[in-house]
């Protein structure tokens, strides 16, 4: 009996969680233009200038989206990531933790407006664009609305739907690169801002 059971765990083990229809892989970050980070951090050289890479706001960081850069200009300085979660607009933690004024404090008003980056689409990723299948999980998990979908023609001459991004709009929080289905690189991805702003 202990024989079938663990031979039926090792079978079950062997299948994928989606029904075996995708193989399941983690995703790599892509390759950023510039770093995205914090709301808060005013721009690349403020952040790069004050802060002294304690990781509170790695550590204060709901989502762990916060990681320490390998970059040797911010050597453990944190960036943002989003392959397993994104900068939620309500959440504040890491301006309120940051010691050093590397990290400006913000209200949820401020921080619900204030882009640190915005979406860059990678049309050949695209699973409507590529697979000729329908997506949109970026449109609809976007909490600011910057991402619509507009009609495209493959090149097979296929009518689907793609992203398009308001880069006015986007404030880079990364909800629409962690969601999206491809692997192992997002089809969408957010691209840090060298000064951050309001929308």
């Amino acid at each position: 009996g202990a024989m079938l059971v663990g031979a039926a765990a090792m079978k079950a083990a062997d299948k994928t969680a989606d029904g075996g229809l995708a193989k399941l892989e983690n995703k790599i970050p892509p390759k950023r233009i510039r770093p995205v980070l914090p709301p808060g951090a005013v721009s690349i050289e403020h952040f790069t200038t004050h802060c002294t890479a304690c990781q509170l706001c790695v550590t204060a960081c709901p989502t762990q989206i916060l990681r320490p850069s390998t970059s040797l200009s911010r050597l453990m300085k944190p960036e943002s990531v989003y392959e397993n979660g994104y900068c939620r607009p309500e959440c504040t933690r890491c301006g309120d933790v940051c010691p050093a004024g590397a990290i400006h404090p913000l209200t949820v008003e401020r921080k619900s407006s204030t882009q640190i980056g915005h979406a860059v689409w990678i049309a050949n990723l695209c699973f409507p664009v590529a697979k000729g299948v329908r997506c949109g999980n970026c449109a609809r998990h976007c909490p600011v609305g910057a991402i619509s979908m507009v009609p495209y023609n493959r090149p097979d001459g296929q009518p689907v739907y793609v992203p398009a991004v308001d880069t006015e709009r986007c404030i880079g929080c990364g909800a629409c690169e962690y969601v999206c289905p491809s692997r192992p690189q997002s089809a969408i991805y957010v691209d840090g801002n060298e000064v951050q702003r309001m929308v």
